[in-house]
């Protein structure tokens, strides 16, 4: 067993480190984002760079560290957990620096050993409840 991470693994870990052409290389032109529970879906490069840039917008200090990783053929699904330090509005009310914490799992389909959909699954509730305790 090698401590060498997958290469999509470790292009996912640097490119939501905070480096948009990195992540951006891994994903196809036409590529489908969604995030499940939020009910949101973006398009395209342009798509994935306004996912990036809204995370980063909330949380400066977003981090994902990703646990496990499965690819057979042309699909792919990763287990991850975020980090990050949340600022701005949510569900009503104001936060400035919030810890929160979640995990999730990504699952996707490739084309050409790039990400052509990814669909994040996670348990909103999760979010909700720390940013309502604080």
């Amino acid at each position: 067993m090698t401590d060498t991470p997958h290469p999509l693994i470790a292009g996912l870990t640097r490119g939501w480190a905070g480096d948009l052409e990195t992540l951006l290389s891994l994903y196809t032109e036409d590529c489908r984002f969604e995030d499940k529970p939020f009910g949101l879906v973006h398009h395209g490069h342009a798509g994935v760079k306004e996912v990036f840039e809204f995370t980063f917008s909330m949380m400066p200090d977003f981090k994902v560290t990703y646990h496990r990783h499965t690819e057979i053929g042309d699909t792919a699904a990763a287990e991850w957990t975020f980090t990050g330090s949340f600022h701005g509005e949510f569900e009503g009310r104001r936060h400035a620096g919030t810890p929160v914490s979640m995990d999730g799992v990504s699952f996707m389909t490739l084309r050409d050993g790039k990400i052509l959909t990814n669909c994040d699954y996670h348990n909103l509730g999760t979010l909700s409840a720390q940013l309502a305790a604080a």
